[in-house]
């Protein structure tokens, strides 16, 4: 289940792959986790996010620093300028009814559980006992990868986000940060409740399962990523449905869109967007357009 947690965490407030320290180097294939796409004289590239880094990850591979500083728009899944709207909002949704409990609603085996994790970070887990379980389950994480130095804001998105104002791109956003809220704050008490169990039972293999997720990511090796990433989600298609495909579909008349235009764009969202069937890179090649990787 550890792929499903990785999958769906990364979606929003966390990072599906943490950085090694040091050069950012490319794999045997020479290739990188980016696709370019053309239509008339536009060009498109689509690269998969990553959503926190350690500060010491870059520079990028120059193919991606090559394709970035010459497009004109830079396309993101939400304005990153609205992070801590999102940050308020989350928190408010991922708050309990007043006079509920986490440890009432998860029962006491995954409460005991959750303390020990907890603690094991310096915590007081009753610190956490108004949180529905998927905002403690983000949390917990989140304070993992903090805690091994993987930080959002030396993430992929945040970097070329701040890189776009320094230079004069032009910014979109895919999606509001009320519709990301909403991804969570939608879960069924039993997908929420699920979330968390799956985070805690895999917590202490966060970081050595993110590691090799970022070897593929680094080495442009998408068959390993897809598999890492879309496995997980079989058990659980309707998950599936609405935080992957739904939202890949959703977005295809903006990047059609974008490649109708006459400037060119990269558009950078989280990299399980990119792969499978339902991923962007597929459903372009479905309408005809031609997909290379770089």
């Amino acid at each position: 289940m550890r792929q499903i947690r990785t999958a769906v965490a990364a979606i929003f407030l966390l990072a599906a792959f943490p950085a090694f320290a040091g050069t950012f180097n490319i794999g045997p294939s020479g290739k990188t986790f980016m696709w370019k796409v053309e239509k008339g004289e536009t060009t498109l590239y689509l690269l998969g996010a990553i959503h926190a880094l350690k500060e010491d990850a870059y520079p990028l591979p120059p193919a991606i620093e090559a394709a970035f500083a010459e497009v004109e728009v830079a396309v993101f899944e939400i304005d990153l300028d609205d992070m801590t709207k999102a940050a308020i909002k989350m928190m408010s949704a991922g708050s309990l009814e007043k006079g509920r409990t986490l440890e009432e609603v998860v029962g006491p085996e995954t409460w005991s559980a959750f303390e020990v994790h907890v603690g094991g970070l310096g915590f007081d887990a009753s610190l956490y006992r108004g949180m529905k379980p998927w905002m403690a389950a983000l949390t917990v994480a989140a304070f993992e990868l903090t805690k091994h130095g993987y930080l959002a804001t030396a993430g992929l998105d945040t970097y070329l986000s701040q890189r776009a104002d320094e230079t004069g791109k032009k910014r979109l956003a895919l999606e509001t940060a009320q519709f990301q809220v909403s991804l969570f704050a939608d879960l069924s008490p039993e997908q929420s409740l699920a979330f968390l169990v799956y985070t805690l039972e895999d917590l202490e293999a966060m970081i050595p399962e993110m590691d090799r997720l970022y070897r593929d990511w680094r080495a442009g090796n998408v068959e390993s990523i897809e598999k890492s990433l879309l496995e997980g989600f079989e058990e659980f298609p309707d998950v599936f449905e609405k935080m992957i495909a739904n939202r890949n579909r959703a977005w295809m008349p903006q990047i059609e869109k974008l490649l109708a235009g006459d400037r060119d764009a990269m558009v950078v969202v989280g990299s399980a967007h990119l792969v499978g069937e339902e991923g962007v890179v597929n459903l372009l090649r479905e309408k005809g357009y031609t997909v290379d990787q770089q």
